[in-house]
């Protein structure tokens, strides 16, 4: 986004230089037409005035008499007032073509003399400095490409780190950096991410209620009434077809049991965000390569895999948890070292933190435990010692 925003801001400054010079060049043509038709009509009065000389004179008017007045760069048409031959000369140098010249005449006692001559060109005017035009254009085109870019810098920044936050919500995280930002488009973007990511938090949190409210209010009657119906089947004052009857009903009472089970066991491993699980594996190197890249030129991270490597889970949680973690080990030293254990059903991380400093608070490790509490797992952790972080695989 930024290089195109550059480019059309570069583009935009070309094009209106190019605009303005070619306004530019328009208002310099017809200056320089008028300038031409000036000193033509000039001409034509010193030659108007020569030839009622010669007619003061007496003298005749022949075309080498003429050709001494006319400029090299024009042509002349007189015509004689006795309507004699009209005279028609060109200077040596006249590279007109007679359709759009700038003419001028004037009147004497001898007759009507016409002047015309190709009038310069704006291109005419540039040519002998046509280098330095040539660079001060390049020199703008840098310029505009250089604000450009600096302006695509700072229109883009919003949109890049809402482009962020929306591929952190994706990975199922709900700690969203947003930009606070005055452009209106980026605004609303960040307001609509912000409730997205309170709507799903918030559904998350209804689906894992359910999930405990339903395990609890379904197995605990079911409890009961498997006790009983075995207490039935064990009596002996109870007819044998009862009995044969409560065990069918026990046999009924263990598969709603062991159904109302894989159900809420469903529901706790189904996936955070579709489309966005990864591996143990490639959750470990990435958070160690996020660890890294903030810890570097002071601590060294280490991250081995354990358990089951290609156990999928959504990220975002367990990044979540690790970053909160991470704000406590800035303040150590040493190397770190992570160990991801991949188990069925959830994913154990250890974490040697390496020296940590004295007894303080551990608002990082304080957060990450209400956090794992409330999605269903949790940390623990010993003051300077090795952090565990579990959580369900979801």
């Amino acid at each position: 986004m930024r290089e195109r925003l550059a480019l059309a801001f570069g583009a935009l400054a070309v094009a209106a230089v190019m605009l303005a010079g070619g306004l530019r060049l328009v208002a310099l043509d017809n200056l320089l037409r008028e300038d031409a038709h000036d000193h033509l009509e000039e001409q034509a009065l010193v030659i108007a005035a020569v030839l009622d000389e010669r007619v003061e004179g007496d003298e005749p008017i022949t075309s080498r008499i003429v050709e001494r007045v006319l400029d090299a760069q024009a042509r002349i048409e007189f015509t004689p007032a006795d309507e004699g031959e009209p005279l028609v000369l060109t200077g040596p140098a006249y590279e007109g073509d007679g359709l759009d010249d700038v003419r001028a005449s004037a009147e004497s006692r001898a007759g009507t003399v016409m002047l015309s001559a190709r009038a310069p060109t704006p291109v005419d005017y540039y040519a002998d400095d046509l280098w330095s035009l040539l660079m001060l254009g390049a020199l703008v085109a840098l310029l505009a490409g250089l604000v450009g870019w600096w302006l695509a810098s700072r229109l883009s920044e919003p949109f890049t780190r809402l482009a962020g936050a929306a591929a952190a919500l994706g990975r199922g995280r709900f700690d969203l950096v947003l930009p606070e930002t005055k452009i209106p488009e980026a605004d609303a973007i960040a307001r609509a991410l912000r409730g997205s990511a309170a709507q799903l938090e918030a559904r998350l949190a209804r689906e894992r209620d359910f999930a405990e409210h339903a395990s609890h209010e379904l197995r605990t009657p079911l409890t009961g009434l498997r006790l009983e119906l075995e207490d039935l089947t064990l009596r002996d004052d109870v007819p044998d077809d009862v009995k044969d009857a409560a065990g069918r009903c026990l046999e009924r009472v263990e598969a709603v049991s062991a159904s109302a089970g894989e159900l809420v066991a469903l529901t706790r491993s189904a996936a955070l965000v579709e489309g966005a699980g990864t591996t143990v594996a490639d959750l470990a190197r990435e958070v160690t390569q996020e660890w890294s890249d903030q810890l570097a030129g002071r601590r060294t991270v280490s991250a081995t895999v354990e358990g089951d490597l290609s156990l999928r889970l959504t990220p975002g949680p367990m990044e979540q948890l690790l970053d909160l973690v991470l704000a406590d080990v800035r303040r150590g030293s040493g190397p770190a070292r992570l160990v991801f254990v991949g188990e069925h059903g959830h994913v154990r991380v250890r974490l040697a933190p390496g020296t940590m400093p004295g007894a303080g608070p551990r608002e990082g490790l304080e957060a990450a435990s209400v956090l794992a509490g409330s999605q269903g797992g949790r940390v623990t952790g010993a003051d300077g010692g090795e952090v565990e972080v579990l959580l369900p695989r979801r």
